[in-house]
């Protein structure tokens, strides 16, 4: 028994149970097909919902499993195993999800909750901008106030879910801007569909093909006052109050992609045979399995350790940023040196390690780059 699986209680085997369920029936599946096709897989998003695993960290009373987040992380580990684009998107939901329950009103949290948690309704958080990044002090969408409310323009670049979530939480500053604060705002906006005003353009990337991302433009959309979450000024707080949890998350991702391919390696290197023996036999084939074991196994440790404190509401940035950056390259790691076990067809796209590569890829860049957590980290450690 692992030191992980000695910590873990009936509820959080249930959470796994419901994940390994829900991976195995309905990621498996459907992987290869997602990749392919690259739509958006609302019917997987619906399926966890039904599984109670968009719900983990939601009270009961909204229709969650009022879990905590050493549970998410083991759920959306096992289904990262099977496809780092559905991760995501989960992922990319929860962290939408999370800000209306901390900061909405009782009526915003009953209306957006509840189809929320049930995959009827999807999530968006959409902070950076083309020319500002995610820095609140150079945020150039603007929302004006009016009689009735607010009207939103400017433009946000990236964002799981953006354009085809239900309910998009749009990062501007409050028009007149406040005395007391930069106006920094959070608004809730629903999906192009249904606004005047409101474009995306998707975008195609490298990886994480079901996952849908790109540029979301605003011209003078209308908001009720209604549409604020939280108060006015409160905005960057919203989007940044949960990048423990969310750098965490991408760490247990990137354990699960990680782990889908050295489970690949591993399983060919002992089938596959050359001059007369199992590769896996072979020095050099050894020593990259070492390595991908030892480096996975101790990321998985500085994820789970973060993941543990956040539970126990002891969440440190410095931990999550070791954990988050230490499992993006170790997924990457794992991933490339299983196409190096599997030789020549590793590199096939009939085979899923590209797949797994190019889903590790993103992992050093979203949520702040490696660079950034590193320099997160040593800056802590050096007391900076």
């Amino acid at each position: 028994m692992t030191l992980l699986e000695r910590a873990l209680s009936e509820e959080h085997h249930d959470v796994l149970d419901r994940a390994e369920t829900f991976a195995t029936e309905s990621v498996a599946p459907r992987a290869e097909e997602i990749e392919r096709s690259r739509e958006f897989p609302r019917d997987v998003v619906e399926a966890a919902g039904d599984a109670g695993l968009l719900g983990i960290l939601v009270p009961e009373e909204y229709g969650g499993l009022g879990g905590d987040f050493l549970s998410y992380c083991l759920a959306i580990e096992r289904i990262a195993e099977e496809s780092g684009a559905v991760a995501e998107t989960i992922q990319g939901h929860t962290f939408a999800m999370l800000p209306v329950l901390n900061f909405g009103t009782d009526a915003q949290r009953e209306r957006l909750l509840p189809d929320m948690v049930a995959g009827d309704a999807v999530g968006s958080m959409l902070l950076t901008e083309p020319g500002a990044g995610s820095s609140p002090t150079e945020l150039g969408t603007v929302a004006e106030a009016t009689d009735t409310g607010y009207r939103i323009s400017g433009e946000k670049s990236f964002g799981t879910n953006a354009g085809v979530a239900d309910v998009h939480l749009v990062v501007a500053r409050k028009r007149p801007q406040p005395e007391d604060s930069h106006g920094v705002s959070v608004f809730l906006v629903s999906s192009p569909d249904e606004v005047d005003g409101f474009s995306f353009e998707r975008g195609e990337y490298l990886g994480m093909h079901g996952h849908v991302t790109g540029d979301s433009t605003f011209d003078d959309v209308a908001v009720d006052a209604d549409a604020l979450l939280g108060a006015v000024g409160q905005g960057f707080r919203i989007a940044m109050g949960t990048i423990d949890m969310a750098r965490t998350g991408l760490g247990a991702i990137g354990c699960g992609i990680g782990r889908a391919a050295f489970d690949e390696a591993v399983a060919y290197a002992g089938d596959r045979r050359q001059g007369g023996k199992a590769v896996g036999e072979y020095q050099a084939v050894q020593v990259l399995v070492a390595e991908m074991d030892s480096r996975l196994e101790s990321a998985r440790g500085l994820v789970y350790d973060s993941a543990v404190r956040i539970a126990d509401g002891e969440g440190d940035t410095r931990v999550s940023s070791r954990a988050k950056f230490t499992a993006s390259e170790a997924a990457e790691f794992c991933a490339r040196n299983a196409m190096q076990v599997y030789g020549g067809k590793g590199y096939r796209t009939d085979y899923p390690l590209e797949r797994y590569y190019r889903d590790a890829r993103i992992l050093a860049i979203i949520g702040g780059t490696t660079e950034i957590q590193k320099t997160t980290v040593a800056s802590a450690a050096l007391g900076l």
